[in-house]
């Protein structure tokens, strides 16, 4: 590896479903109150800056250091110890990513284009907090800070500028959502839930974050549904599984979902429902596998009837067209990511400008002093701050031309940002002994 160089560097670490089972990701979650010694262990080797991200899907370190060797070796380390296991047995399944391929991947991981449902919006806010708990604890400074506010604003130019995140993935949602679309305002209809499953309690979550007017849940099990809406919705009405078609005469909505070998909901049950209902329709949404809903309810009149495929069908539809949005995306990332980079790499030259400036400034104010005790004693206060003044000025305009060859030439090396291209002080250095004859 390159020697230690004056600009910090950019590494990260990490595991995501793409690369190990949920097993092994949970083995590398640590608690909020676990951060704080992770973070001195890390940063007590080599680390400068560092931002632990995890969710269900992903654990990643980003760091900042100015010795990659050091620091790689202390986050592996900790790691060991957070997992309780040998490295041998983890680091397969690792990637490590540095400099620009470590700020793309974040700003991909930000935006939803790594996540397990493209475009989910879930992740930015999980970034958000985690990098949020680094920022608490003093751990994330100039070159982190940066990088993820560019990620946050990022993310939203995604979000809003392309349409990767607004069609619903999940059948629940896409459930609900095609609910929503029959009524623009789900607060005046009744809705009938049948199932208390994992699904029927998703979908009772997704009525309630739509403040649905009213809804009866249908189940076998009454204590079941009971518990789920006592967790999510303590306004809903239980009633049982025979009860469905009372309950269905006052319903806009019905949503099955139940386990059931047989059909549910009959095409003569639904019969009697629709003339005690008179013109006024109903929707019938079947979510269920085997199906809960007889096919015959869909021919009757006022009764409209989707089933799993119509849901899967749109589901496969907007995947593809979150699909089309990727490049769009990319383009972004890439865009904001060479952004990034102009600001970073122009910390390579950033020491070689500050010595420059301060060894001018000290031969400046050096024979001013001296020409002031010796040769301007008779000069008021007010015509040697004029004399400063142009000293001032002659040397700022002299360093100009110096100082923009140095940022020229650092954007020249835009090429080369893997790593292992930048280059080292001791050109820096050689740079400078050009200029200035040293």
């Amino acid at each position: 590896m390159k020697e230690i160089i004056d600009r910090p560097e950019i590494g990260l670490i990490g595991l995501s479903h793409k690369t190990a089972p949920v097993g092994l990701r949970e083995r590398f979650t640590i608690g909020d109150d676990e951060l704080p010694t992770f973070f001195d262990k890390t940063c007590s080797e080599g680390v400068d800056e560092i931002v632990y991200l995890s969710t269900c899907n992903r654990v990643e370190i980003y760091f900042i250091t100015r010795d990659m060797n050091a620091a790689v070796e202390s986050v592996l380390s900790v790691l060991e110890g957070v997992s309780s296991l040998p490295r041998a047995e983890f680091e397969p399944v690792l990637y490590k990513k540095y400099s620009r391929e470590a700020v793309l991947h974040l700003l991909s991981v930000a935006s939803s284009l790594d996540s397990m449902v493209l475009g989910e919006n879930e992740i930015f806010f999980q970034v958000k907090n985690c990098y949020g708990k680094s920022v608490r604890a003093g751990r994330a400074g100039t070159v982190l800070n940066r990088l993820f506010h560019l990620a946050f604003r990022t993310a939203k130019r995604v979000r809003t500028e392309t349409e990767i995140s607004k069609n619903p993935l999940s059948i629940a949602y896409i459930a609900t959502e095609l609910a929503r679309k029959i009524f623009d305002d789900l607060s005046r209809q009744r809705a009938l839930l049948v199932g208390a499953g994992e699904m029927g309690e998703l979908i009772l979550k997704y009525f309630t974050k739509f403040s649905i007017g009213e809804i009866t849940i249908a189940n076998r099990s009454l204590a079941n549904a009971e518990r789920i809406a006592r967790e999510v919705n303590r306004e809903a009405h239980i009633v049982p599984l025979d009860d469905i078609a009372p309950a269905a005469e006052g319903a806009d909505i019905v949503i099955a979902s139940a386990s059931s070998p047989g059909f549910i909901i009959t095409t003569e049950m639904m019969k009697s429902v629709a003339k005690k209902r008179g013109s006024r329709p109903v929707f019938l949404i079947d979510i269920a596998v085997p199906r809960n809903v007889d096919p015959g309810v869909g021919k009757l009149d006022n009764v409209f009837l989707y089933n799993i495929d119509d849901l899967k069908s749109i589901a496969d539809e907007n995947l593809k067209h979150r699909l089309r949005e990727v490049d769009v995306a990319e383009g972004y990332i890439r865009s904001d990511a060479d952004e990034f980079y102009e600001w970073y790499e122009g910390l390579a030259v950033v020491p070689a400008i500050v010595k420059i400036r301060t060894e001018f400034e000290a031969i400046r104010t050096g024979e001013l002093e001296r020409y002031r005790r010796r040769r301007l004693k008779h000069l008021s206060e007010d015509d040697f701050r004029i004399i400063e003044d142009l000293t001032r000025q002659i040397m700022t305009k002299t360093l100009h031309n110096p100082i923009a060859y140095l940022k020229h030439y650092q954007t020249k090396a835009k090429g080369h940002r893997d790593r292992e291209a930048h280059h080292g002080p001791g050109e820096v250095a050689r740079i400078i002994e050009e200029l200035f004859g040293k």
